[in-house]
């Protein structure tokens, strides 16, 4: 086995340890990972690594281009609010259409957050289609001005990019020590 491997071994073993024993941030066992994949010269076929790192808006800028390309773990319900704070309610029908939303922030805003608020441009183009097509709710001139997601699914998104990093570690420890 070369240097680089026998190295890249080493640190995916300490990692996994680290990810079980929650040691390290997600964003820093990801920047280690990064480092594994490097050693391997895998980083195209780990590009997730880069996403979760930066943010999906670094390479998806529309909200259809987001949903179709994150993570099933990365999708998760949006609570829309008024410009005073209060809950909006929406029809089940524009839930379904809106209702899902992408949380494209970079995983180190994810865990130093306890909460994520979604401002424009999403909820504009939202407002635009509720205006546009007349919903009940838009005739009260409500406006939504922010959606938030709530603490739970905060932890769902930090646990689905765990796994994800636990897939990789496992799969990769697992190669190398077949080698």
């Amino acid at each position: 086995m070369s240097p680089k491997k026998e190295e890249a071994l080493k640190l995916a073993k300490i990692l996994s340890v680290d990810i079980l024993e929650e040691k390290k941030s997600l964003h820093d066992i990801l920047l280690a990972c990064k480092t594994i994949c490097k050693y391997l010269g895998i980083v195209e076929k780990n590009e997730w690594i880069d996403l979760e790192l930066n943010g999906y808006l670094a390479k998806y800028k529309t909200r259809e281009q987001l949903y179709h390309n994150l993570p099933p773990y990365r999708k998760t319900p949006w609570i829309f609010y008024d410009l005073y704070g209060n809950k909006i309610s929406l029809p089940a029908d524009i839930v379904e259409l809106f209702g899902e939303s992408s949380i494209y922030q970079s995983i180190q805003e994810i865990e130093t957050s306890n909460s994520i608020t979604i401002h424009s441009p999403f909820i504009d183009k939202f407002n635009e289609f509720i205006a546009k097509h007349g919903i009940d709710y838009a005739s009260k001139n409500a406006k939504i001005h922010e959606a938030r997601i709530q603490n739970d699914e905060i932890r769902k998104i930090l646990d689905g990019v765990k796994n994800r990093i636990h897939e990789l570690l496992d799969n990769l420890i697992l190669i190398l020590e077949s080698e």
